[in-house]
């Protein structure tokens, strides 16, 4: 018990800085009921949260160049893996768009956000309607200190990757390079965590702010919220998975039958490493081979993240209309596209769910003070898309199996361990 406390200590520390903080908003709204009045007061606690959103936007670029840059510049020699990771590459990103498309319709269909009319930031400028080819070069920043501002993130993930490319070719030459990003990466890890711990206060100075401002219909649409993103979750959770495995020969109640214990585990602990051991003796009970699942729910544990990026789609449109900010066509595709790219970094990063909603928050031109209003909710969001991420691993290694021309194993199994 108090190993399991001592890990969830800064999600319940988060949570009941939130309540907290709604219960004096509230008593605020009591106490001075005129709205002039009360505004001079909720300022200061808007501006609390406020030193945590701008703390991400400092830490975003140069935790996505130096933690993807040494992603890439680790990988000796990817031939080794061969057609598995063609076929890696392929379903996962497949099953990713498919996410963030349930996402995409969440979110337009019930609206979770639609009603309450927060007030935009001061300096906020919403973003004009960009053609095909508009998009296409705003992934290009023209000036290399653009890449230095959460706006240039999507730049900044190119240069990263050609930069870890460029480190991999040097050969032996480069291994110095690299082990120097392993290292400041890591060090921007440890920033994260010390940059959350300030998080329950952000969160608490929010609530008071957000009850005060805009009274108890904000509940209101957290709850919206939850609801759909826990349905959209699950439909894609039932729908596309029983599909995935049955194009890879395995019969969906058998899958989720050997699925439900890692699938409990992923939601009670809410951590795809605290998972994995018994993801892969569920993969194994399911008949894939012990090479391929050895490959496949490892790499899948770090890029896989189906129920992610359906949430940080949702999560795009929810705070879209909560400041009620209009965004069109091409701006779906680009939030679609982004929270693909945002899913795949996301696990690589402690807290990363959080820094990887600012960049898909950053992308597309929404209000980074989105990011601090979801971290109220996250921790019931993230139990769910974790347990999804997991399931997402082991139902796409049925169907690899059956890709490189491999077969799933016959006949029953009771292993629980591997």
């Amino acid at each position: 018990m108090g190993e399991r406390l001592k890990r969830y200590r800064l999600v319940i520390a988060i949570g009941i800085a939130f309540l907290i903080g709604l219960l004096v908003g509230y008593a605020f709204m009591v106490a001075v009921p005129e709205e002039s009045a009360r505004a001079e007061y909720i300022a200061w606690f808007k501006a609390i949260g406020d030193i945590f959103v701008r703390l991400v936007k400092v830490i975003i670029p140069v935790i996505i160049f130096f933690t993807i840059s040494s992603a890439v510049a680790s990988i000796k020699n990817a031939k080794t893996l061969g057609k598995i990771l063609l076929w890696i590459l392929i379903i996962y990103i497949i099953t990713s768009i498919i996410g963030a498309t349930w996402g995409l319709i969440g979110g337009t269909v019930f609206k979770p956000g639609a009603g309450v009319n927060l007030t935009p930031p001061s300096d906020y400028v919403a973003p004009t309607p960009m053609k095909g080819p508009e998009i296409l070069l705003s992934f290009f920043k023209t000036d290399f200190s653009q890449l230095l501002t959460a706006k240039g993130a999507m730049t900044m993930i190119i240069f990263a990757i050609l930069f870890g490319t460029a480190v991999t070719l040097l050969g032996d030459r480069g291994r110095k390079v690299a082990d120097q990003l392993k290292l400041i990466s890591d060090t921007l890890i440890k920033v994260v965590r010390i940059i959350m711990w300030y998080a329950p206060i952000a969160i608490f100075g929010y609530g008071v702010w957000l009850m005060a401002t805009y009274g108890p219909k904000i509940l209101g649409a957290y709850g919206k919220f939850l609801g759909v993103d826990y349905l959209m979750t699950f439909i894609h959770f039932f729908l596309v998975y029983s599909i995935v495995v049955m194009l890879g020969g395995l019969s969906p109640l058998k899958f989720f039958k050997e699925q439900s214990e890692p699938f409990v585990i992923a939601y009670s602990t809410r951590s795809s490493a605290v998972n994995l051991p018994f993801n892969m003796a569920a993969a194994k009970r399911m008949g894939v081979p012990d090479e391929v699942f050895g490959i496949t729910v490892p790499i899948g544990a770090t890029v896989n993240m189906d129920g992610t990026a359906l949430y940080q789609v949702l999560s795009a449109l929810f705070i879209a209309q909560l400041f009620g900010i209009h965004l069109g066509p091409g701006a779906f595709g680009l939030i679609v596209f982004s929270a693909l790219v945002g899913s795949v970094a996301t696990a690589a990063i402690p807290s990363g769910g959080t820094i990887m909603l600012a960049f898909v928050l950053s992308v597309v031109g929404l209000p980074l003070e989105g990011i601090a209003i979801m971290m109220a909710v996250d921790p019931i969001a993230d139990a769910l898309r974790t347990a999804v991420n997991a399931s997402g691993d082991n139902a796409c290694s049925v169907l690899i199996t059956r890709l490189i021309g491999m077969k799933l194993r016959k006949g029953p199994t009771t292993e629980s361990e591997l």
